[in-house]
């Protein structure tokens, strides 16, 4: 269906687009008692109980539900815990394959809808990912994202196009208006406001919501978003080309990593005032590989052999096809190299492009060695496109979430080994490009680095944090999350704490206190600010001529 009044890169023309900017803020400035006067709509923590037995959900027919024929299987309360409320336990699918259950609370719900995303290749429901929501009287939910399977073993689904679809943005979607239907029977109320949480697989489904269907939650947290179009066939696939010979064994002994890693620290950790054995912005550093360079010809354990310090050179600058244009917006950080596995990249790369990545599959025998990085890109335009909330050589574009009032967390890692911080950065910064700037972007869109985190979690620096009470209390409140305190733990004790601010901003050690605790950081102003917009092969620069070289 082609979208009138718009640029052919999707954007509003015209009077139309600058009328929906203009009534953002006017709209968002407005009292929030819109969803009390609506009709049958739930009045939030006011512990509401059901209407009609939990039983009786089998009964009642959601197969009219518009998009989202769906059946309910099960539906049995469980007593409460020391964790739980008591609640009512929804297990159904929504047509054709998207299994799906709902925790609703039986005496206490505080009247809202909370979603949580899933990972890798999904194909399971991860409903105990929402126990910490739950126990706060939220109605939560949980999805397969549309068939069942391993979480990273072959997705043989992908042969199906709907499934494909599913794996996309429909199950979310789908999932969100089966569970709000289920829920306004359940209670006689609709949810007053909704939040979904999820990262990496979670990450992108969050940013598929706000982009394709704004109206489905209030508020999104989205971590590490894994694009799948663009890191399964294509970096996870360079990465394992550098980090694997043909025959599959490592680039890399686990003492040469711990080599490479130990080197980077000690010239990265200091660049931001403090030795305290984490990397606050890879960036900064500029570590030369060359110091702990083997003697040409030579490969000793205390140095790295030519072909190590090639693959590690190429995997920090990311890739790039033979004429050096950029296929991602950049490579692994500094502080990510204790992370780095080729297997996972290979079992990731192999799965995509066996079953998901061509309009028709390949034979199961074909290897990630085979895709050409010239040649072959084409062919995968069509499925990035499903799997992708910014199909090739498109900007993303939030502006009907930013006007319907939307607020958008998303966090990444700086030393996450999987994804490179890179591309939430470049993403980022393109959004801005159509919401006037940073200042307004984070009126209602804030990005959240941390540093020393892995992939959505792990690494030896605080990586465990709670986005749900800023999200609800800037969407309720319209009180802009600042400072969100990340943990450390070793076991039960904590190790450390530290603040995460709104990116670019940073935190730096006041010289008072205890280090380890987060008080005692004070928010910064950052000394350099980087252009993160990158010209790419698939990004919106690339359709408007010849491909862009990144200048090094």
């Amino acid at each position: 269906m082609t979208r009138r009044n718009s640029t052919p890169d999707g954007r509003m023309s015209g009077w139309r687009g600058a009328l929906l900017l203009g009534l953002v803020l006017l709209g968002c400035m407005m009292p929030r008692a819109h969803a009390q006067v609506r009709e049958a709509v739930a009045h939030v923590d006011s512990h509401l109980s059901t209407v009609i037995p939990c039983h009786q959900l089998e009964s009642e027919d959601f197969t009219k539900v518009p998009d989202a024929p769906t059946s309910v299987i099960s539906a049995t309360v469980v007593p409460a815990s020391d964790s739980a409320p008591e609640y009512c336990a929804i297990k159904g699918f929504v047509q054709t394959q998207i299994g799906f259950e709902l925790r609703l609370p039986t005496h206490a719900w505080n009247g809202r809808y909370f979603q949580v995303g899933c990972g890798g290749l999904c194909g399971m429901i991860n409903i105990q990912n929402c126990g910490d929501v739950l126990a706060k009287d939220y109605a939560v939910a949980a999805q397969n994202m549309g068939h069942v399977s391993h979480f990273w073993k072959e997705p043989l689904w992908g042969d199906d196009p709907m499934l494909r679809s599913d794996y996309g943005a429909r199950s979310t979607h789908a999932t969100a208006v089966a569970a709000k239907a289920i829920i306004a029977r359940l209670y006689g109320k609709q949810a007053a406001f909704s939040y979904f949480r999820g990262c990496s697989t979670g990450g992108r489904e969050g940013l598929f919501e706000a982009q394709r269907y704004p109206a489905d939650f209030n508020g999104i947290i989205a971590g590490d978003p894994a694009f799948a179009g663009h890191l399964g066939p294509i970096s996870n696939n360079y990465e394992a080309r550098q980090l694997l010979h043909r025959d599959g064994t490592p680039v890399f002994t686990p003492a040469k990593q711990k080599l490479l890693a130990d080197a980077v620290m000690a010239a990265c950790d200091g660049i931001d005032g403090l030795k305290d054995g984490i990397i606050d912005d890879p960036r900064a550093c500029h570590f030369d590989l060359k110091t702990i360079a083997c003697a040409k010809g030579t490969d000793q354990p205390t140095c790295l052999n030519a072909e190590q310090v090639t693959s590690a050179r190429n995997i920090y600058d990311g890739v790039r096809n033979s004429k050096g244009e950029r296929l991602f917006p950049g490579g692994e950080m500094f502080g990510s190299e204790l992370g780095w596995d080729g297997i996972n990249q290979r079992d990731i790369a192999n799965a995509h492009l066996r079953y998901l990545g061509f309009a028709k599959n390949p034979s199961p025998t074909y290897s990630f060695w085979d895709f050409d990085f010239d040649h072959d890109l084409p062919k995968l335009m069509k499925t990035e496109a499903i799997y992708d909330p910014v199909a090739p050589y498109q900007t993303p574009d939030l502006r009907a979430f930013h006007a319907r009032c939307g607020k958008l967390i998303v966090y990444h890692g700086w030393s996450d080994q999987g994804i490179s911080p890179s591309f939430t950065l470049d993403y980022y910064a393109k959004v801005q490009s159509y919401s006037g700037g940073l200042d307004k972007t984070r009126d209602w869109f804030r990005v959240y680095m941390v540093p020393g985190m892995r992939h959505c979690r792990g690494g030896d620096a605080p990586n465990t944090f709670d986005f749900m009470p800023p999200v609800v209390a800037w969407v309720e409140q319209g009180t802009a999350p600042v400072k969100v305190v990340a943990t450390q733990r070793a076991g039960d004790k904590v190790v450390r704490t530290r603040p995460l601010v709104p990116y670019p901003q940073v935190v730096r050690y006041t010289g008072h206190g205890d280090v380890n605790d987060a008080v005692n950081w004070d928010v910064h102003e950052p000394s350099k600010i980087y252009d993160d917009n990158v010209a790419w092969i698939f990004g919106p620069e690339a359709a408007k001529g010849p491909r862009v070289l990144i200048a090094e």
